[in-house]
C-alpha cells in the first residue's frame, strides 16, 4: 500500500509508521528524504523554470514594444507600415498611386497635428507677453502721472476698453503703443496727454495745496506756471521744463491750475 503524503490525521496508519510522519500546520507530512530529485517533482520544478523563463520574455517584449510605439500618432496605421517597409526591404511590389496618395495624407495629418499644437502654444505665450507688457506699461505710465491710487483700477480698465492699446514687436523686442487719429504713439505718452484731458483730470491725484504741488504729492519749488500771490509765468522755464520732461511739466502745470496744451 502507498504511503499518502499529507493526512489530516493518523488514524488508518499503522502505528510502526507514525514516527515517518511529522505535523505541520495542524496536517500530518511524511519526511520523505531525496524528494527534490523524485521524478515527479523534477519534472514540476523544470516545467515551473520555463514557465518562469517564458513570462522573463514575454515582459521583455512588452517593454520593447512599448519602448517602439511611444510617440506614434493616434492614427498611425500599422498595416501601411509595414507594407512600407517590405517594399523598402525588396518584398513587396511597389506602392500604387493610391497607396502613395493614402500615405501622403497620413503624413500630412500628422504634420498638421504637430502645427496646430504648436500654434496653440504659441498663443498662450503671446497671450502671456500681451498680459504683461501692456498691463505693465499701461500702470507705470499711471503712476508717472500721479494717477489717484484709489482710482488707478477704474483708470486702467477705461483705458484698455478703449482698444487703441495694442502689443507691437520692433527688433524682437516687444512693447506697447497706442493707435490714434495722429498714428502710433507711445504709452507714457497717450496717458500723458490723457491725464491734461477733462476725462483724465478726475483719475489725477489732487495738488493738497495752494502750493504748486504736483500729481504724486511732490513740492516743484519754482514752477514757471505758478501765479499765485502776484508771481508771473516764466514763459522761458516753461519751455525748457516741456523740453526736458513733459510729463513732468504738465504735472506742474496743473499743479498751478493751467490746462496742458502739449
Amino acid at each position: 500500500m502507498a504511503l499518502k503524503t499529507v493526512l489530516d490525521n493518523l488514524d488508518d496508519v499503522p502505528e510502526a509508521l507514525h514516527a515517518e510522519y511529522k505535523e505541520i500546520d495542524g496536517k500530518f507530512v511524511l519526511d520523505l528524504d531525496g524528494i527534490d530529485v523524485h521524478p515527479t517533482v523534477v519534472n514540476l520544478k523544470t516545467a515551473h523554470e520555463r514557465q518562469k523563463q517564458t513570462n522573463r520574455t514575454l515582459q521583455s517584449d512588452l517593454t520593447a514594444a512599448r519602448t517602439r510605439l511611444e510617440g506614434l500618432p493616434d492614427d498611425f496605421d500599422a498595416d501601411a507600415y509595414e507594407a512600407l517597409q517590405a517594399q523598402a526591404e525588396g518584398k513587396a511590389p511597389a506602392k500604387t498611386d493610391e497607396q502613395v496618395a493614402q500615405l501622403r495624407q497620413q503624413l500630412e495629418r500628422q504634420k498638421q497635428t504637430e502645427l496646430a499644437k504648436k500654434d496653440e502654444r504659441i498663443t498662450t505665450l503671446l497671450g502671456a507677453v500681451q498680459q504683461s507688457v501692456l498691463h505693465g506699461g499701461l500702470s507705470k505710465a499711471l503712476d508717472e502721472i500721479g494717477v489717484d491710487p484709489s482710482l488707478k483700477p477704474g483708470a486702467m480698465a477705461l483705458l484698455m476698453s478703449k482698444g487703441a492699446l495694442k502689443l507691437v514687436e520692433e527688433d524682437g523686442q516687444f512693447k506697447a503703443q497706442v493707435d490714434t487719429d495722429m498714428g502710433p504713439m507711445p504709452v507714457k505718452n497717450y496717458v500723458s496727454d490723457w491725464s491734461g484731458s477733462e476725462e483724465g483730470k478726475v483719475y489725477v491725484k489732487k495738488a493738497t495745496s495752494g502750493d504748486a504741488l504736483g500729481g504724486t504729492g511732490a513740492r516743484f519749488t519754482d514752477n514757471p506756471w505758478d501765479s499765485s500771490n502776484g508771481k508771473k509765468p516764466n514763459l522761458t522755464k516753461q519751455q525748457q521744463a516741456i523740453s526736458e520732461n513733459p510729463t513732468k511739466a504738465r504735472q506742474m502745470a496743473q499743479a498751478a491750475g493751467v490746462t496742458p496744451n502739449w
